[in-house]
């Protein structure tokens, strides 16, 4: 009997690890995603991805609650984000030369009027301070509550919706600041 009760043991471990395996999986993009808007810049997005799986499989044990799966990665990635912080606190990144994509390849009107609205969305993003950014992207990006939130950044509930509010009107100032900035378009000939 003890044997029977051990192989069960065991293959109910192998399957518990089998599904945890398939829902980290499942969660590469979305925290990818997450990833490159806290930092910016493709390689420390993968970067920090990467140490989260792997804190994340170091510490499955202590997921509580699998419902809660999403919210407990981002919470170890947040934690990381912020070690990592504090470790390159000395180093300052500097931004990369953007690529004009548009002149590269053929592309209509709308395609470049989509891109130029992401670029500008993209560069507003990276000028809020981080806990703006952070607060933006896990409820406006990642559709998270203000409690899972709250719970992920260990911040009070106020002060997520604070960060949440002033970083939108932030967002929406540096927006209208960018596009008030850009040329009318003249046309050619007058109807």
């Amino acid at each position: 009997m003890k044997l029977t009760k051990k192989i069960v043991t065991f293959l109910c471990s192998v399957q518990q690890k089998e599904r945890f395996n398939q829902a980290l999986e499942a969660q590469y993009d979305r925290l990818y995603r997450l990833a490159y808007a806290w930092t910016h810049q493709a390689c420390l997005a993968q970067d920090l991805v990467q140490e989260t799986m792997l804190k994340a499989l170091e510490k499955q044990g202590d997921l509580d609650n699998f419902d809660q799966f999403g919210a407990w990665l981002s919470k170890i990635m947040h934690n990381k984000f912020i070690d990592n912080l504090r470790y390159n606190r000395r180093w300052e990144w500097a931004d990369e030369t953007e690529v004009d994509y548009c002149l590269a390849e053929a592309c209509n009107e709308s395609k470049l009027i989509e891109k130029q609205t992401q670029d500008a969305l993209h560069l507003a993003m990276g000028k809020l301070s981080f806990e703006h950014r952070q607060a933006i992207s896990l409820s406006d990006i990642q559709g998270f509550s203000y409690q899972e939130i709250s719970e992920i950044t260990s911040t009070p509930i106020g002060t997520v919706m604070s960060r949440i509010s002033r970083g939108r009107e932030k967002l929406r100032f540096l927006l209208e600041k960018s596009h008030s900035g850009q040329r009318k378009v003249v046309p050619l000939r007058g109807r």
